[in-house]
This record gives C-alpha cells, sequence and structure tokens, in this order.
C-alpha cells in the first residue's frame, strides 16, 4: 500500500521527535565534555607525561588567572593551553593548579605569589598571565601543572621552555614536556602547552 504525503509526514514526524529524545538520552551525563572543541581525541592521541609531585607544589592556590604582580621583575609571558581526555575530547571544568619560581629563581614558601588555580572553560582552555621563571635549585626554567577532574586521579607535569641549554641536564626534562613558542609583542612571551590525559 502507498503512502500519501501527507500520511508520510504524519509518521514521519512523531519518530524523528522519539529519535531526538533517544539521542539526548544517550549522551545525558556528558556535560563536562565541550562538544566540537577542536580536533577529536583518539587512542593515537599522544598523552602528556607526567611527572612525580615534588615540595615545590604548595595546597590552596587562590583562583586567579593573573599571576605575576604589578612591579615583578621578569619577562611577561601569557601560557595558554586546553586540557584534554584520549576518548573523552576537551573538558569543561577541570582544575589547573599552576605554580613556579620567580625570575632569580626563589619559590614563594610564605604565601602565594606566581601560583594560582583556575577552571578550564566550556572549550577545556586555561590561560594564565606571569612571567619567565629563573632557573631554579639550578634546574631548567620550568612551569608546574597540577590537574584535577573531578572524579578521577590527579595528574603533575611540568613545561619548559624550548631555549633553556639546562634541558640537557635536568633529569625530571622531557622534550614532549616543552610549549610551543608562539608570537608576542616586543618584550613579552607567549606559549601554547595542551595536557592530553588518559580518559
Amino acid at each position: 500500500m502507498s503512502l500519501s504525503r501527507r500520511q508520510y509526514l504524519l509518521l514521519a514526524v512523531p519518530l524523528l521527535a522519539g529519535g531526538r529524545r533517544l539521542f539526548a538520552a544517550e549522551f545525558q551525563g556528558l556535560e563536562g565534555f565541550a562538544a566540537n572543541a577542536g580536533p577529536p581525541c583518539g587512542p593515537d592521541e599522544q598523552l602528556t607525561p607526567a611527572v612525580p609531585a615534588d615540595a615545590t607544589y604548595k595546597k590552596g592556590a587562590p583562583l586567579r588567572t593573573r599571576l605575576a604582580e604589578p612591579g615583578m621583575p621578569g619577562t611577561p609571558l601569557t601560557l595558554s593551553g586546553t586540557v584534554a581526555g584520549v576518548a573523552c575530547g576537551r573538558i569543561k571544568g577541570a582544575t589547573v593548579d599552576v605554580w613556579q619560581a620567580n625570575a632569580a629563581g626563589a619559590y614563594d614558601t610564605a604565601g602565594f605569589k606566581l601560583r594560582g588555580r583556575q577552571l578550564t572553560d566550556g572549550e577545556g582552555r586555561f590561560r594564565i598571565e606571569t612571567i619567565e621563571p629563573g632557573n631554579a635549585g639550578g634546574r631548567a626554567r620550568h612551569i608546574g601543572l597540577h590537574v584535577n577532574v573531578p572524579g578521577k586521579a590527579d595528574f603533575w607535569t611540568e613545561v619548559f621552555f624550548p631555549d633553556d641549554p639546562r634541558n640537557a641536564t635536568d633529569r625530571r626534562f622531557n622534550k614532549a614536556l616543552v610549549m610551543k613558542m608562539l608570537q608576542a609583542p616586543k618584550g613579552q612571551k607567549a606559549g601554547l602547552f595542551d595536557v592530553v590525559l588518559k580518559l
């Protein structure tokens, strides 16, 4: 029996609506992952290497994106990037805790200078405004990152600079942890570093 165009539409519309409800139910609970927020992750994506946590980390840093205080010596540096899971794509609401030495290579252990944390946005992005750190304890210049995704294990890593001669002698150095330097205004630096987790 052939259906008229009117009969076909009367049958098709409820089916399409039901399909939309099934699709929504299937993906309920994935609000934490930003859809279509960049290249999809896959099993061949390179995971960010982890490093052991060390004594330079201090819990309780304030929520902020600007770590450098007015008048603080050092070359201005903007570090931006994303947090993503190898299977789930970019992650919204991950806590990115950042800390570093000052331009002279000293960490603030009494307070929270050059320490801060923030939540990734809807596309898994983070951004900090800081200064280029000095060589602390004879190590290569680096910035510490502690990433926490709610309900998952904590992740610790470090971000290195490509032009530091001490990279060759730093035992924690890994070329996969080198930030990509971007164009920046004269007298400033900008870097890009994406964190890919086994999630």
